[in-house]
């Protein structure tokens, strides 16, 4: 009888343990196991403080500029850019360049196949002052993980553009006949205009001094037709008007 009452004991007991394990499973006290698919419709987002801060700094940049809508010469220009920032939008900007221009094989066989001369702007030099607009700061983020910070910024402002007159469309005189009288082209000049432009750029952080920016940038003036005549006593003195469009890649270093 004792080994009878001691089973019925143990078997009571292992069943209330049973049903207490059920109440506590039951009730959530143990973790639930749940499945990848049930969060395969869910992004998850970790926000991060900004890496980076332009306020009350000064950037320095040097960029290659590029004219980019010019038919018979390439033109590249060497540009620094100085930007003070009044805040993460807001900075004013001065901006600098000087170049050179290179004849474009067109241009060449027209000449020395058609005897057609063109006449060209060159562009030497533009200086600039404008303010610079940032309304979108943004960052990426690689397969690997890793972050890149960037903004978007825009430009205008005003300035002055050195056009460079070389007078090479000017026939001289041992290219045409003796009996033929025409004057010698004037000597070479840089005239300059006051221009206008208006801007789209980025800048990608490398660090939270380095960038590597781009700009594209709309350079319009209006110049006195007169000033690239081969012959000042029969000028057209009427002006025109002429657009570059500039591509400009460079880095920046932030004081």
């Amino acid at each position: 009888m004792g080994l009878v009452t001691g089973k019925n004991s143990i078997w009571r007991r292992s069943q209330a343990c049973l049903a207490i394990f059920a109440v506590i499973f039951c009730s959530g006290a143990f973790p639930t196991m749940v499945s990848a698919e049930q969060f395969s419709s869910s992004e998850v987002r970790v926000i991060r403080p900004r890496f980076f801060s332009k306020s009350g700094r000064l950037e320095t940049s040097a960029q290659m500029s590029v004219v980019m809508n010019q038919s018979f010469i390439y033109t590249y220009l060497a540009t620094g850019i100085l930007d003070f920032h009044f805040s993460e939008s807001i900075a004013i900007e001065g901006a600098g360049a000087f170049g050179l221009t290179i004849d474009k094989d067109d241009k060449k066989n027209l000449d020395s196949n058609f005897k057609i001369k063109t006449e060209i702007l060159r562009t030497k030099y533009f200086a600039e002052g404008g303010l610079l607009y940032t309304p979108i700061y943004g960052k990426y983020q690689l397969s690997s993980g890793a972050l890149i910070y960037l903004d978007l910024f825009v430009a205008a402002g005003g300035g002055m553009t050195g056009v460079e007159y070389l007078y090479d469309h000017c026939p001289k005189p041992s290219d045409v006949p003796s009996d033929v009288t025409v004057t010698a082209p004037p000597a070479a000049k840089t005239a300059s205009y006051p221009t206008g432009f208006l801007g789209l750029g980025q800048r990608v952080f490398l660090d939270k001094n380095v960038s590597l920016r781009w700009d594209i940038r709309s350079h319009f003036f209006s110049y006195n037709k007169g000033d690239g005549a081969c012959d000042p006593l029969t000028a057209d003195t009427s002006s025109g008007t002429q657009t570059n469009i500039t591509m400009q890649l460079g880095a920046g270093y932030f004081l």
